[in-house]
């Protein structure tokens, strides 16, 4: 009998296949590795934006109880800068001991550390008080500095935000935009936040969260102005009907006549006979609830 043929795989055509396998099986752990990568990216790209809400949210909520810190300061903001900001704000939490504090006021900031541009980091500061005046905003130069590095300025210190680039590659792009130049004319505050996990790269790319609040308590200077006309042959007539408060709060009105206070705190007001060819100076003041006064004065010469 004969024998039967084998068959079977040469040597270089186990070879090739082999390389083949190989080659597949690279690229498809390629596939997986770049799908597992970009996978992560997004988690923790989700994360940052939801850490970043949460905080534009907190922020927020703050700025609406934001407190003038007393009734003769003007705005309610007691920094304002393109990358730190701190006010006073109303504290809804019940487990701290107020004291004399009765409107239960702490002090906030939040500010941007971009000493790595890459990864720069949201903070933010919380100082709490029982005495019925608050303390001022610490200012000495290692207390300006972001993160604060003067120990004791704050009750507690939070990174808020990580992975933000607001001013990677030398971009200036302000953490925080103000609706008007200088604390006293500021009502609206916008608040900008630039996240990527993976600079440099297309995945997962450069996000942007962007949060607008309106100051309701910000005390600001009232406008005075009013007009002085001769009437009646020696009286002068005087009205302050062009004076305004911001806010469209009601106004008090003091009056002086060279130099004396008068007793009328109306808004118009009539003087008596003035002697003919004398010159007398007129003072108006005009004060809001908040506390914030302004005034001017005009010279008449009765004819």
């Amino acid at each position: 009998m004969r024998a039967g043929a084998e068959h079977g795989f040469t040597l270089v055509e186990l070879l090739v296949t082999m390389a083949i396998t190989v080659v597949v099986f690279g690229a498809t752990l390629s596939v997986l590795d770049v799908f597992q990568s970009n996978n992560r990216f997004d988690q923790l790209r989700n994360e940052t934006q939801d850490n970043a809400r949460t905080a534009m949210d907190r922020l927020a909520r703050e700025l609406r109880n934001v407190a003038a810190p007393g009734v003769v300061y003007f705005g309610a903001l007691e920094e304002a800068e393109p990358y730190s900001l701190a006010f006073q704000t109303i504290d809804t939490s019940t487990a701290y001991a107020w004291g004399s504090n009765r409107t239960h006021a702490m002090m906030v900031r939040y500010c941007l550390d971009d000493s790595s541009p890459s990864n720069e980091i949201l903070w933010k500061y919380v100082k709490r008080w029982k005495t019925e005046e608050g303390p001022e905003l610490p200012s000495s130069p290692e207390s300006t500095t972001c993160p604060d590095k003067h120990i004791g300025d704050w009750e507690s210190e939070s990174q808020l935000v990580q992975h933000l680039t607001n001013e990677i590659g030398g971009q200036n792009r302000a953490l925080f935009v103000y609706s008007a130049t200088g604390v006293p004319k500021i009502v609206a505050v916008e608040s900008n936040l630039f996240i990527d996990l993976n600079p440099g790269h297309p995945r997962p790319g450069e996000s942007q969260l962007t949060s607008g609040v309106s100051l309701r308590n910000a005390n600001r200077q009232p406008t005075v102005a009013f007009t002085a006309t001769e009437v009646n042959n020696g009286y002068v007539f005087l009205n302050a009907s062009e004076s305004r408060d911001p806010d469209g709060l009601a106004l008090t009105y003091h009056w002086w006549m060279d130099s004396v206070k008068q007793s009328t705190t109306a808004q118009q007001w009539q003087t008596g006979a003035l002697a003919s060819k004398s010159t007398h100076t007129f003072k108006l003041e005009v004060t809001n609830p908040g506390g914030l006064s302004n005034s001017t004065e005009k010279t008449v010469k009765i004819a």
